[in-house]
Parts: C-alpha cells; structure tokens; sequence
C-alpha cells in the first residue's frame, strides 16, 4: 500500500527539523515572520521598533529637555563626541 500524503508531509517535516532547513508555519500554512529589531527608552523603558528612527525622534521630544535622543537611545544615535573620536 502507498504511502498517504500525511505521512509523507510528516516525513518532509521531520527531515527539515533534523537538517535544520524547515521555515516555521502557522497551523494554516502562512510562514511565521522574524521579530522586527527593537530598542528600549533608558528613561521610561518603552520597547520601539528602532527601524522607524522618525518614531524614535518623537518619543525623545516627549521628554524632558535634558533627556535627548542621544540619551534615550544610546545604540540607535550614538553621542557626536563619542562619533567623532571613534573616527579619528
């Protein structure tokens, strides 16, 4: 008797684990997309996306005036002075 396509689906699946080469599926077969990259305030701990670098911008402005951008986001706008002595 052949063998049914459940099986074989499974089989697919259980090699793909084994090499590693299987993309993560929702129950109704729509890949599972990765975690967009996000960055934390260091002032009120707020988790934004850091690819939207306007958005980061206006969350900074909401704080008080000592509070920069540079300041909340230390990874996403590193200081001027820190920039320009890594480059020399």
């Amino acid at each position: 008797m052949p063998i049914s396509k459940k099986d074989r689906r499974t089989r697919e699946h259980k090699k793909g684990d084994a090499a590693g080469t299987r993309a993560a599926v929702r129950p109704n077969g729509t890949p599972v997309k990765a975690p967009k990259p996000t960055s934390i305030c260091q002032n009120c701990r707020k988790e934004i996306v850091s690819t939207m670098r306007v958005q980061l911008e206006d969350h900074a402005s909401t704080h008080s005036g000592e509070w920069t951008k540079e300041k909340c986001w230390p990874n996403d706008f590193p200081a001027e002075g820190a920039a320009g002595a890594a480059t020399t």
